[in-house]
């Protein structure tokens, strides 16, 4: 895109002057991390972040940017604002280091399983209707998301109710939009099964694998489950963020706005905003005040870690890349680490941000990343 245009697009958002196209345009930068990139200087960027910010929808400032310093990071973004900072820090007459075999970040893609069996990988299908089940048409729209919509069939009535998976490789992420309007940005590595007409039984019923972040359309008459391993959540309308992943210690979910009730067997548990409940593989339920943002700054572009495990930071670097972990013996895995960064870099920026603590060193070898003190 002609970074000219896209400056003048920024400068409408920020005054308030887009059309409804481009107004989702930007938010659509916004939410896949695909914005165009501007060099700019610290001063510059920091004016940005002040004006943007309050330009966005309350629901979309993320408060990452005042815990950093922008002078020390490397390639810090503020996705709430949709603009990447590069700054580079190597002084006179010391070169820069070399990013041999360098891996590039995950992207939007996803895999449709039909109730048939038929798979559609979404980055390969053309724009339009993909398919249509049971009364719903499934559509790839222009920016690339995937919306259900109701449509007529031949009689007017709708066909047996079927099961369609949206899953997501490691390296990749989407955004789905499920009949009753509700959107979901599915995590690299995770699956959601959903009825293609969504209502089962007067319920509004989907199952996930991995991690999603869930804006769920207010219906009264039709409560929303989300059913994972260990737990199930139920809400009517509201925001929030289930990680779910098979190889993590806990599952948790955190709740951003509204309410949501937490299941596990007979014991349940409502969530009020900046609230998280995590329960371990062992059953043990915890209930935590936390900052919301930060379990979804993944949704808006940002790897965000706050006193997080090394083993943990590594899993999501895994996942989004598409690289397996290896650890020299003598490694602490449990040393935690505060930062951030873009997960629109490529992979050594990230892992160069993580060597500047000068307490570990990372080695690429094709597809592996190697853990060394």
């Amino acid at each position: 895109m002609d970074q000219h245009y896209a400056k003048q697009l920024l400068e409408k958002y920020k005054s308030g002057n887009c059309s409804q196209f481009e107004k989702e345009q930007v938010e659509s930068w916004i939410d896949f991390g695909e914005f165009p990139e501007f060099t700019l200087s610290e001063k510059e960027l920091q004016n940005q972040m002040n004006a943007l910010s309050s330009a966005l929808p309350l629901h979309r400032e993320r408060r990452l940017w005042p815990r950093f310093s922008i002078a020390a990071a490397l390639a810090f973004i503020v996705m709430s604002i949709g603009i990447t900072y590069y700054k580079t820090n190597t002084p006179p007459g010391q070169k820069e280091k070399p990013t041999v075999k360098n891996i590039v970040p995950g992207k939007t893609g996803a895999t449709l399983t039909l109730a048939n069996g038929q798979k559609i990988k979404l980055s390969d299908a053309v724009n339009g209707e993909i398919a249509k089940e049971t009364g719903v048409s499934i559509t790839k729209m222009q920016n690339g998301q995937l919306a259900y919509q109701f449509a007529p069939t031949a009689n007017g009535s709708a066909k047996k109710n079927m099961l369609n998976t949206l899953s997501t490789a490691r390296g990749e992420t989407y955004l789905l939009i499920l009949p009753d309007k509700s959107k979901v940005w599915l995590n690299a590595a995770s699956s959601i099964t959903y009825f293609t007409n969504l209502i089962d039984k007067g319920v509004r019923r989907v199952q996930l694998k991995g991690e999603a972040y869930f804006e769920v359309f207010k219906d009264k008459s039709h409560p929303f489950i989300v059913s994972t391993a260990n737990q199930e959540v139920e809400v009517l309308g509201t925001h929030f963020n289930i990680n779910s992943y098979a190889d993590e210690p806990a599952t948790t979910t955190t709740l951003l706005e509204g309410s949501v009730k937490v299941k596990q067997g007979p014991i349940s548990h409502m969530l009020k905003p900046d609230q998280q409940a995590a329960i371990d593989k062992g059953g043990k339920f915890t209930l935590s005040n936390v900052n919301a943002d930060d379990a979804v700054a993944w949704k808006d572009g940002v790897f965000l870690f706050e006193d997080e495990p090394l083993e943990s930071i590594m899993r999501r670097i895994s996942r989004w890349y598409n690289l397996d972990i290896e650890y020299a013996k003598d490694v602490d895995k449990d040393k935690l680490y505060s930062g951030g960064v873009s997960r629109y870099e490529n992979v050594s920026t990230v892992l160069e941000i993580l060597e500047s603590t000068k307490n570990i060193h990372l080695k690429i070898e094709e597809r592996r990343i190697i853990v060394m003190k």
